[in-house]
């Protein structure tokens, strides 16, 4: 009996988004199950914070791992973008923040 393989490196670690944004649902429960028994608790806070943080996150890792894949596959162009696009994002956050 054979085993198929996955096509690429982004689908088989699509897992990997799956995982993120059922971590953020987890966290984001438990944090409005704390809400509702201790509002505003540090408890409540924390797992919230934690929630929306790896909603943030899950983004940024498909991209990750997309540009991983297009290194392996040597697409300059593809990886070329995806810097300019992150610099873009860097040069944002820079001039929000200060």
């Amino acid at each position: 009996m054979t085993t198929r393989r996955p096509r690429s490196f982004e689908h088989r670690y699509r897992w990997l988004s799956v995982a993120i944004v059922g971590c953020f649902a987890m966290a984001f429960a438990v944090g409005l199950g704390l809400h509702l028994t201790d509002p505003g608790g540090e408890g409540a806070t924390l797992a919230l914070h934690a929630g929306l943080v790896l909603l943030m996150a899950s983004p940024a890792v498909r991209m990750t791992v997309a540009t991983a894949e297009r290194l392996r596959k040597r697409d300059w162009a593809f990886v070329a973008m995806t810097l300019i696009v992150v610099i873009e994002l860097a040069i944002v956050f820079w001039r929000a923040g200060g």
